[in-house]
């Protein structure tokens, strides 16, 4: 299997406890993952749009800006190689809870876009069911997180 993306899906996976087995993996990186690249100062996607995917950021880094009513609460944090971007909005199908942007690039990451998702799930279910889940568990490590960080500042 070629290094790419297997080893940043390794690196993204592995902080959350999970595992990334080549065989296992070998169809979500040869059937569903596209390569996309983007420079420095690209929009990525607006707080409030509609998900076009999740990423696997390979390399660059990304600035996410979290907006809320109250100005006081408004954070960013940046997102670097072997972390995932846009997956909570794409896996709950709910606007994006951020502006995010490349920070410095060029930004590439492997995009697993909602028609593939839904793909994945029709045909490859129980891959798509452990691939869901590690994404799940990586979500549950940032927010945990980003609640301490929150909790923190309004100290």
């Amino acid at each position: 299997m070629s290094k790419e993306p297997y080893q940043t899906l390794r690196k993204a996976f592995s902080s959350c406890g999970g595992t990334v087995d080549a065989l296992v993996f070998e169809p979500i990186i040869t059937n569903y993952l596209e390569r996309v690249s983007f420079p420095t100062g690209t929009v990525l996607w607006h707080q409030g749009d509609q998900p076009n995917g999740l990423y696997v950021i390979e390399s660059g880094v990304l600035r996410a800006t979290y907006t809320f009513v109250n100005p006081a609460q408004q954070f960013e944090e940046s997102m670097v190689a072997g972390t995932l971007a846009g997956e909570l909005s794409a896996l709950a199908e709910a606007p994006r809870n951020a502006t995010v942007t490349v920070e410095h690039g060029p930004a590439v990451m492997w995009k697993l876009n909602g028609e593939n998702l839904r793909r994945l799930q029709n045909e490859e279910p129980e891959l798509a069911r452990i691939f869901i889940q590690l994404v799940l568990k990586g979500i549950k490590k940032f927010s945990l997180r980003s609640l301490a960080f929150l909790l923190m500042r309004s100290l």
